[in-house]
């Protein structure tokens, strides 16, 4: 097996060249380092534009996977399919998942900072009742209602913390717990305050612009936040007082897990998947009284958020979007699998079909038109297949037809052949007389016959005729009477007392009855069978319901006898012969209704007047160029190469 060659086209052959060149200028670098300027600036031309070619072959090579891969039908539909189909609807998916998450993010944010917002209120409300009672009380019994007023709340607030400031003195309970871990300013509302390692909840009581002021604190625990958000997740908090808003994600050194309320919730359904999202909270630092953001992680899941969200609604508002949303769930994604299902039956029922198509070309292209086509279904690609199978039958037949007709152009070529064997291969040398015939058959072979003889005692005999009809009927009796008339010549033959115009007249008649005989009575032939004798330069003859020939003499044209009817239509049929003496520059022309009728565009017959004028115009050239001259002439006046009927003529001259 030959080895396959490789074609290298312009884009490769300037790749190669650029390679060569950097090869080359490499080599020249470490020759001479003096060029090492002028050497990098062309290296990094090359690379250049080698890189920009590089990329245009790449691009090229794409093209070609690409037309590989997407060859099969098959592969272009689910080409189709994933542009039009899968791909926008996982990304409207993708679209969607995105939105609902940013919707989860603040609403999980939300509800954070809106239980502590709402710890700090419970926080401040219950602080302002103490600071109204301890500014009505002497300061010693001050600290004895502090820790009353503790005990009672602490209850309601685990690990509370008070900080009295009033008259200018600074009271706590438990003493000494708030030292140092307050700023010197919080918000209206309380706020998240971090103090070394630890987060706390700080709420403060005050009274327009007086110095007096309550400030409760509590610890962000495990139990503190899970009575605020009992069963939303886990909670992780940032340990790092530089932990802003950037650092999402904490190292796991410097976090701290809060479970809320038993940790992370079970699943609702196997697509509850957990979730862990980043919540965004402002503390109060109390080394530089500044807000600094701190990220809270939650671990939770869809439907614990869910849950929460619709806390405040009643359950059969609940119930009712649950189900809505359940049936839009289902119904979307059984349009999804119905859609699928319906993609690929589409896309199984038109790949085979093509597949189908291409296999059956492959075996048309080979010849085989009896293969057909398994046809499913019943439609348009079904039609199309059924259509292919139609075709191959019509090829079928066609082939068939051609391998016939084949076989009768080559029996007809045969025929032709033979036809041509019949008529004379070379003319006859009489000395004083030129004889010729010319036979132009309008198919394969002629029913139009002429046939000279030269008989031992000198004389010659010819015969001329037309047999009715065209193609291989009519060369079959054209065929049979040449055999006859060879046959019956031997009349020609006798005693010359009987005389050439009884012999020729015989002749005739036996012709005439042995082709009644042998063939059909629409198989009929006009004859004219004449004997010329160079002893006394007569022509006798007996023209059998042929076209009268034409004798020019002295510039004259003259028309010779018909002594019968036609030959093979009547067998009882008696004929007579004339007898002509030819005198030298004597022109006698044969021919048949070949010559004189076919018709122009308008329909006019060439006739026998202009084929008069063409003898005479041309009488004066060699016979074969006369013959030739009026034949072209007729198919000139035609104006169609293709003749009309057989052309026939047979002319005798008298030198």
């Amino acid at each position: 097996m030959a080895r396959p060659r490789l074609k290298l086209n312009r884009v490769d052959r300037v790749l190669l060249l650029l390679a060569g060149l950097m090869a080359a200028l490499w080599l020249l670098q470490l020759a001479v380092s003096t060029l090492d300027p002028h050497l990098q600036l062309i290296q990094a031309l090359l690379v250049l534009f080698g890189g920009l070619f590089a990329v245009y072959r790449l691009m090229a090579l794409g093209r070609w996977v690409v037309r590989k891969l997407l060859w099969r039908v098959r592969h272009r539909m689910i080409a189709v399919f994933f542009f039009v189909g899968v791909l926008p609807i996982s990304l409207g998916t993708l679209v969607m998942a995105w939105g609902v998450i940013l919707l989860l993010g603040p609403v999980t944010a939300h509800l954070i900072t809106e239980q502590f917002a709402r710890q700090a209120s419970r926080m401040e409300a219950t602080a302002a009742p103490l600071l109204w009672q301890m500014r009505d009380l002497p300061p010693a019994d001050r600290p004895a209602f502090l820790r009353d007023y503790h005990s009672q709340a602490e209850p309601r607030f685990p690990g509370l913390m008070l900080q009295i400031e009033l008259d200018g003195t600074a009271a706590s309970y438990p003493e000494g717990s708030l030292a140092g871990a307050l700023p010197s300013q919080l918000p209206e509302i309380g706020g998240l305050v971090r103090s070394e390692d630890r987060y706390f909840l700080a709420a403060a009581a005050q009274e327009g612009s007086s110095d007096g002021r309550v400030i409760a604190v509590v610890p962000v625990t495990p139990s503190s936040v899970s009575s605020l958000m009992p069963g939303l997740g886990i909670l992780r908090l940032p340990e790092r007082p530089d932990a802003t808003v950037e650092r999402t994600v904490l190292p796991a050194e410097s976090q701290r897990t809060t479970p809320i309320s038993g940790g992370i919730p079970e699943p609702a359904n196997p697509f509850d998947w957990q979730i862990n999202w980043p919540v965004q909270a402002t503390f109060i630092d109390p080394s530089s009284d500044q807000a600094r953001s701190a990220t809270f992680l939650l671990r939770t899941r869809p439907s614990a958020l869910w849950q929460r969200i619709f806390a405040q609604e009643s359950e059969m508002t609940f119930g009712l979007f649950t189900v809505v949303g359940g049936i839009l769930a289902a119904l979307f994604l059984g349009n999804l699998l119905v859609s699928f299902i319906v993609a690929l039956s589409l896309t199984r029922t038109l790949t085979r079909a093509v597949n189908d198509l291409y296999v059956g070309t492959r075996h048309v292209n080979r010849g085989d038109f009896a293969y057909k086509i398994d046809v499913r279904g019943s439609d348009q690609i079904s039609d199309l297949s059924r259509s292919f199978n139609a075709m191959t039958s019509s090829l079928e037949r066609l082939m068939e037809d051609s391998k016939r007709r084949q076989q009768l152009e080559a029996e007809l070529e045969i025929a032709r052949e033979v036809q041509g064997r019949l008529f004379p291969a070379s003319a006859p040398e009489l000395g004083e007389l030129d004889v010729l015939g010319v036979c132009r058959p309008a198919r394969s072979v002629s029913g139009d016959f002429f046939d000279y003889l030269q008989l031992e005692d000198g004389r010659l005999a010819i015969s001329f005729g037309d047999v009715s009809g065209k193609g291989i009927s009519a060369a079959l009796v054209m065929a049979s009477l040449h055999s006859i008339l060879r046959t019956q010549i031997a009349l020609l033959r006798p005693d010359r007392s009987q005389g050439l115009e009884r012999a020729a007249s015989l002749v005739v008649e036996q012709a005439n009855q042995q082709l009644c005989e042998g063939t059909s009575p629409d198989k009929f032939s006009t004859l004219f069978f004449g004997a010329y004798d160079p002893e006394d330069g007569a022509l006798t003859y007996s023209n059998a319901g042929h076209l009268p020939p034409l004798l020019l003499r002295g510039g004259e044209i003259s028309r010779l006898d018909i002594n019968g009817m036609i030959v093979g239509a009547f067998p009882h049929a008696e004929y007579s012969a004339t007898s002509l003496a030819l005198v030298s520059g004597d022109l006698l022309v044969a021919y048949t209704d070949g010559v004189t009728e076919p018709e122009n565009a308008q329909g006019e017959e060439y006739g026998e007047e202009r084929l008069r004028r063409a003898i005479c115009h041309h009488a004066d050239q060699p016979l074969r160029a006369l013959i030739e001259d009026v034949m072209d002439g007729v198919v000139q006046w035609t104006g169609d190469s293709t003749l009309q009927d057989d052309m026939t003529m047979l002319v005798l001259r008298k030198r």
